[in-house]
């Protein structure tokens, strides 16, 4: 915590679970107030590295007075990923936090990130929501699409819908907060410098951790102000962009070439379908009360059903539509085991139509799905979806193997 108002003071950790290693070039005005709000609204479980890319508006100075910090200083402007890399090579930490200096992290940040990716070895890295400074959604994790392009999910919408609040693997999120697993980051060579000084390389660094060491998970639980691009100097560089996204369209062809192409039309269908596009089914699950571990028998009963079906099948698409119960606004239990959870949308035509020809298998765990208007608009937004009853004895991990589907590596639209 901060010792003075004057003063940014870092803890002195000898043991750091995490280092948070902060690139800089200008914006001090924007680096002190990063630093500042690390420092308060984090547990001393960390260390800071900073390197500073040859600032020349006094940056330099200031870091000079940041106390418990490491700072790294280079004669010139190396770009973010060499930099980046510099401050990983003198890193102490299991897990690396990649935090840029734009980047203003909320109390309750760090743990959950830290969470994830220590409970599953299959996790190399996690990222969190990302909001703009006035409240809106910036990051929801990324879409990549085949030629390279990348749309970041929910850029510009209200941050609390249910699309937003639960924990799924991601083909890509922004290094402005993305915490690694300090084994991955070196096993993969850590920021390609082909890519310097800027853009592209941290959508090559998930690329490749997603080959190698394991995948990127989105965390809603943790959440973190980015400015965007206020990091970096000169503007938005348009030739550099397709410049460094043409490298690596060639470099992750194979890879790419099983994204769905990117729609010219912005609308709910073709954003949900690519984020989507990897998973090896999708699956709707219409309810009635809202699935709780806390509810009723019913309610506990669909509740188990759907986490053990989750881990079973960790790479499906998971949503449960309930009619009855409060609309979710945050991450629960359900969004935890990366469940997509719906609760009486209003109306729901607009929550269908936008999950058009979407989902693989609808299974029915209520009467009212079954018959009415209800029933009309599944029957016209999923006209290509299997009909599953669940009962009792349902098992919903199991759907695809009774249904004799393909084999569940392979995604849908490929098939």
């Amino acid at each position: 915590m901060a010792a003075t108002p004057n003063v940014i003071q870092f803890p002195e950790v000898a043991r750091p679970d995490v280092t948070v290693v902060m690139v800089t070039y200008n914006r001090w005005d924007l680096t002190k107030e990063a630093l500042r709000l690390l420092a308060e609204s984090t547990e001393p479980i960390y260390e800071v590295v900073v390197v500073d890319n040859a600032s020349t508006d006094g940056t330099s100075d200031e870091l000079a007075k940041v106390r418990g910090a490491r700072i790294l200083r280079n004669p010139r402007n190396l770009g973010f990923g060499p930099a980046t890399n510099q401050g990983a090579a003198v890193a102490r930490g299991r897990h690396l936090a990649l935090l840029n200096s734009d980047a203003w992290v909320r109390p309750g940040w760090l743990e959950p990130l830290i969470e994830v990716i220590d409970a599953d070895t299959s996790v190399a890295a996690v990222a969190p929501k990302l909001l703009y400074p006035d409240g809106r959604l910036q990051e929801a994790g990324s879409i990549l699409w085949r030629d390279a392009r990348v749309r970041q999910y929910g850029d510009g919408d209200v941050p609390n819908r249910p699309d937003y609040n639960f924990r799924r693997t991601v083909d890509y999120a922004s290094a402005a907060c993305l915490l690694v697993r300090r084994s991955a980051f070196v096993e993969v060579g850590g920021f390609d410098p082909r890519f310097a000084p800027v853009y592209c390389e941290d959508v090559d660094l998930c690329l490749a951790l997603a080959e190698g060491p394991g995948r990127v998970v989105y965390q809603p639980r943790s959440v973190v102000e980015h400015v965007r691009g206020a990091s970096s100097s000169g503007g938005v560089h348009s030739a550099r962009i397709e410049r460094n996204r043409r490298l690596l369209r060639a470099r992750w062809r194979a890879v790419l070439d099983r994204r769905p192409p990117e729609s010219w039309r912005v609308e709910p269908s073709a954003i949900v379908g690519g984020r989507d596009a990897m998973a090896c089914e999708r699956i709707l699950l219409l309810t009635g009360p809202r699935p709780d571990a806390a509810g009723t028998s019913e309610q506990r009963r669909l509740y188990a059903l759907l986490e053990a079906a989750a881990r079973r099948w960790p790479r499906a698409r998971w949503t449960v539509a309930s009619l009855d119960g409060d609309p979710v606004t945050r991450p629960d239990g359900l969004g935890d085991a990366g469940i997509e959870a719906v609760t009486a949308a209003d109306p729901w035509e607009a929550w269908l139509a936008g999950r058009r020809y979407h989902y693989g298998i609808v299974a029915v765990a209520d009467a009212r799905w079954a018959g009415g208007e209800l029933t009309s608009l599944v029957n016209a937004t999923q006209p290509q979806a299997a009909r599953i009853p669940v009962s009792d004895q349902a098992d919903l991990g199991a759907l695809a193997h009774t249904l004799g589907r393909p084999d569940p590596g392979i995604p849908a639209f490929v098939r």
